[in-house]
This record gives structure tokens, sequence and C-alpha cells, in this order.
């Protein structure tokens, strides 16, 4: 049983180390998005990663690898998945009006793609009263 837990635990760390740059590319993408819709300090500070895991894809039985961001606080900021196919999709919470809409409401933003190649959107609500 050790054998497997630390073989597992070897793959999850080689696998966070090979998919470190489209990690890096992704949360760049949604600060992006983030600041051209108008807040300033993107998501704030803090990106570390509180959770990593290889979850076993359910469509191909592939491994993707789960992470969820945190922020200093120890937060949940957002979640990415990537797949084994270098397919990538992440959701990064903001929770706050629009900065620059009142229109609108952020529930998020939204991130797909594969590296070289990521797209971003906000996930936006309907404003209470608007």
């Amino acid at each position: 049983m050790e054998i497997t837990v630390s073989l597992s635990m070897d793959a999850l760390a080689a696998r966070a180390q090979a998919e470190k740059p489209v990690l890096e590319e992704v949360w760049q993408a949604l600060q992006l998005q983030l600041q051209r819709a108008g807040f300033a300090d993107g998501a704030g500070q803090g990106n570390e990663f509180g959770l990593r895991e290889l979850r076993r894809d359910p469509f191909d039985g592939s491994e993707a690898l789960y992470s969820e961001w945190r922020g200093l606080d120890g937060r949940r900021l957002g979640t990415v998945l990537i797949r084994a196919d270098g397919n990538v999709y992440a959701e990064l919470d903001v929770v706050k009006p629009h900065p620059t809409d009142a229109r609108w409401f952020v529930e998020g933003v939204t991130a797909w793609g594969k590296k070289g190649a990521v797209k971003t959107e906000l996930k936006l609500l309907p404003a209470l009263g608007a």
C-alpha cells in the first residue's frame, strides 16, 4: 500500500511540474481578462495551490490534473483541470459587481483551451435592481 501511495505522489509531483507552464499561462489569462473588465488588481493576491490531485476522467479513463488556487488567507479562489490530452478548463471566483457596468454582477471568470491557445470569458449575472 505504501508503495502505491509513494508512486502516486511521485506521479502527481511529476505531472504538476510538467503542467506548470500551462498553469501559469491560464492564471495570467484569467488575470488579464479581469483587468480588461476593469478590476485593477485582477483576482487580488495569491495563487498558491491548496489542493492538487490526479483524477480519473470518467469518459476516457485518463488521468487529469485537478488543482485549486488559494489566496494568501487560504480561501479557495478557483479551480483548474488539465486533461491528459492537454485541454484545460479553469474557473476563478470573483463575486463582485462589475466595476464599469452597473447592469452586471461578475460571478467569476473562466478559461479553456490548450497551452498557447487559452480563451477567457467573464461569468456575468444581471445585477439586482438594474
